[in-house]
């Protein structure tokens, strides 16, 4: 009789929990969507993979204008500066940056980088910077600006993107700095991962 009710104990011990594993999922899966619905993961206009940096945004501002000036090949070329009308769309809040790849496919990416602050945390007290790729112009002549959402059931396509940004971006700016980068993991990444 006792070993049936230890037997029970336990058996309801793992149900418990199961139970708490699968709620912890589901309710981290509730706030992800919260914060995506709400805008509130890199911003409004969504983003690409993320890649975070330990330091201040100042300096991260400081590496990306010496990456143009030693790569000015990054720079978006005067006949295509029409295109960099985000101010006009009301996204100059974003201090964002044009990268341009003239090598096949030539296409320009819409980039920012960005520190999580808490309450009223200054954003200069921020130890950590994030940059992303907000949008994506393939030029051609029916090209136009492609946010992660317009494409995100390519995922070929994305990994194009976010492979040729680490590799000619990130990897400088890994150097220029003399740190290394922290890859984010997309929200859903976390769920397949950590079954």
């Amino acid at each position: 009789m006792r070993s049936i009710v230890i037997g029970m104990n336990n058996s309801l011990h793992n149900n418990k929990r199961l139970y708490m594993f699968n709620l912890k999922k589901i309710s981290i899966l509730i706030l992800a969507l919260i914060f995506v619905s709400c805008g509130m993961l890199a911003g409004t206009l969504g983003a690409f993979r993320q890649w975070t940096f330990p330091v201040q945004k100042i300096k991260m501002d400081h590496a990306v204008n010496i990456l143009f000036k030693n790569h000015p090949e990054y720079l978006i070329p005067d006949e295509l500066k029409d295109l960099d009308d985000w101010e006009d769309r009301g996204y100059g809040f974003l201090d964002g940056k044009i990268f341009y790849f003239k090598d096949h496919p030539e296409e320009m990416y819409y980039v920012s980088y960005f520190t999580y602050v808490e309450g009223f945390e200054d954003e200069k007290d921020s130890k950590t910077t994030s940059i992303a790729i907000r949008a994506v112009h393939n030029l051609t002549p029916e090209g136009r600006w492609n946010t992660s959402e317009n494409i995100k059931h390519n995922d070929k396509e994305i990994k194009r993107i976010e492979d040729r940004f680490y590799n000619e971006i990130i990897i400088k700016l890994e150097k220029q700095i003399g740190v290394k980068s922290k890859k984010e993991t997309y929200w859903y990444e976390f769920f397949v991962n950590n079954d």
